[in-house]
């Protein structure tokens, strides 16, 4: 594993926590008995000393804590974990990652240690996209717990990102019947674009949140239908989900980026703007130069300079975690759209997610480069998409000479 340099400033490994949504909320909510009980291509991935640089110093429990998981104690490295990925999710900094991760030292290089720990690490693994070693724990724990729910929705996101649709739709459906309608529903809803099926897997998941008398648990799967509303071309609707999801916790960094993109998106950037203000987690940062460059901002010249910065550097150790932010910057920051396709393309290679679909459709269509396009467009005829989003721009590039 890579080392990464410490500290605020540049160099800062940026835009980690992607994919920790799912895994990270359900990690937050302690879901499934599984947490508390026993029962693609290369990627370079940061070091535990390096990820927890600079995180605020631990209370003496904490230290205590860590002391007793140091020398074996399970249930101290258990609830170190959950709360660092927790942190991390909400937060979007990626070091709280590095303390879930140093938590679990003592078992990290083993092949099968207790199940909570193999599924806290496969989460760690998943939110630093090293998606092929994520798979295999949660692999091994369901052959040994096919009823743990949480590793089921935990494998349902890896096989997502991984492109196995059809895993991921039977972990949901376990799912459903292991932990309830709400998660079941939130579980799907990423796979509903597809072959007609989004407008069933919208009313499924409303009706989920309607009647679920858990509120962390429903704000969560409210930013889940604003992300499914958007697909089904609903802006409207999805604005008014993600606002709601963000009024019941209005810190959570996934749901501020993705209601800043629909507001990008809609020729809002002042709003964008106003919203993200000065958060200091990375996704938001992105989202804070874009805007910047859209309203020719006197800050803009300084955002882009910054984030250039910590984008070399990142490509200077060789991090590839981050090239869909990576391409989003080289396309709608510095506006060099051959550069953005170039990193949009390693991406695809890394994940397949309708984000990294919608930067690449984007990128070859700026840069007129059809080619470059036919990986999603392939995808989008096999798995049959139907994302509004993402089929507007196919028909772009269909009708590019």
């Amino acid at each position: 594993m890579v080392p990464l340099p410490r500290g605020r400033g540049p160099e800062r490994w940026v835009f980690a926590l992607g994919a920790l949504g799912l895994a990270g909320a359900l990690i937050a909510a302690g879901l499934a008995p599984g947490a508390t009980r026993g029962h693609a291509a290369p990627t370079r991935f940061p070091t535990a000393d390096a990820l927890v640089a600079e995180v605020p110093p631990l209370a003496a429990a904490e230290r205590a804590a860590r002391a007793r998981a140091a020398a074996g104690d399970v249930d101290a490295a258990i609830a170190i974990a959950r709360a660092a990925i927790a942190r991390a999710r909400v937060d979007g900094d990626p070091r709280y990652l590095g303390q879930a991760q140093a938590a679990l030292a003592r078992w990290w290089d083993e092949p099968a240690p207790p199940a909570p720990l193999l599924l806290l690490r496969a989460t760690i693994r998943q939110a630093l996209h090293d998606f092929a070693a994520a798979r295999v724990d949660l692999d091994r724990l369901l052959a040994d717990h096919p009823d743990d729910a949480q590793a089921r929705l935990t494998r349902a996101v890896v096989a997502q990102v991984g492109d196995d649709r059809a895993t991921a739709a039977a972990d949901c459906a376990a799912v459903t019947r292991l932990a309830g309608e709400l998660w079941g529903a939130a579980c799907a809803a990423p796979l509903a674009a597809a072959a007609g099926g989004g407008p069933a897997a919208r009313a499924r998941l409303a009706a989920a949140i309607r009647g679920s008398r858990d509120a962390a648990a429903a704000a969560w799967a409210t930013t889940a239908l604003g992300e499914l509303d958007r697909q089904l071309g609903d802006d409207g609707a999805a604005e008014l989900a993600l606002r709601t999801a963000l009024a019941a916790v209005p810190d959570d960094v996934y749901t501020l980026a993705a209601l800043a993109d629909l507001l990008l998106d809609a020729g809002r950037p002042a709003e964008a703007l106003t919203l993200v203000g000065d958060h200091a987690a990375d996704a938001l940062t992105l989202r804070r130069a874009i805007a910047l460059v859209r309203l020719a901002a006197p800050g803009a010249a300084a955002a882009r300079a910054a984030l250039a910065e910590r984008f070399a550097a990142a490509r200077a150790r060789g991090d590839d975690l981050h090239l869909r932010e990576r391409a989003r910057f080289e396309l709608e920051v510095l506006g060099d759209a051959p550069a953005a396709v170039r990193s949009a393309t390693a991406g695809w290679a890394i994940q397949r997610e309708a984000a990294d679909a919608r930067i690449l459709l984007d990128a070859a269509l700026a840069a007129r480069d059809r080619a470059a396009a036919a990986p999603v467009l392939a995808w989008m005829r096999r798995a049959a998409i139907d994302d509004v989003q993402l089929t507007r721009r196919r028909a772009a590039i269909e009708g590019l000479p």
